[in-house]
């Protein structure tokens, strides 16, 4: 008989960063859910109020944030289309050329960004018109940071990935 192993309790961010890893998806939570207090402290507003008119207004400064689901760029168009995706729901972004040419690298290789610009409201269509981008991937690591992991994976960083169409 061999001896019974005390492992330590892996906290449910690590949980769910492993379910990413593995999946691409946990049911257990959402990665960025773990980020709120800190996103409020940027003024973010989590994504499901910009489906709400008495939360938020047509033509507002608004920051949003999330996972990068899709970037779109219709043949032709120079306009790109962001889904992000919070633990609330998604938002929809609209980045208009000059701004996308201002900020390529972070819109194309960021997997978690907070997204400022004005809201825009045509009955229940609801876009963000992108103005500035944070790039928040370092944050992604974050969700293995314990005791133990911080020491051993200080590089690691979430595996996400977009559906990018052109």
């Amino acid at each position: 008989p061999e001896p019974e192993i005390a492992l330590p309790g892996m906290p449910l961010s690590e949980h769910v960063a492993e379910d990413y890893e593995t999946t691409g998806l946990s049911l257990k939570a959402h990665p960025v859910a773990f980020f709120r207090k800190g996103l409020e402290r940027l003024g973010v507003t989590p994504n499901e109020h910009l489906r709400r008119p008495e939360r938020t207004k047509d033509a507002q400064n608004i920051s949003v944030s999330g996972l990068v689901l899709i970037r779109q760029m219709p043949g032709g168009k120079k306009v790109v289309f962001l889904t992000l995706e919070d633990e609330t729901g998604i938002a929809n972004i609209i980045v208009w050329p000059k701004v996308f040419a201002a900020n390529r690298r972070t819109i194309m290789s960021s997997r978690f960004l907070v997204v400022r610009g004005r809201l825009q409201r045509a009955g229940d269509v609801v876009h963000v018109l992108a103005e500035s981008f944070i790039d928040m991937n370092s944050e992604l690591a974050r969700l293995r940071d314990t005791e133990t992991t911080a020491t051993t994976s200080p590089t690691y960083s979430l595996s996400l990935k977009s559906r990018d169409f052109h």
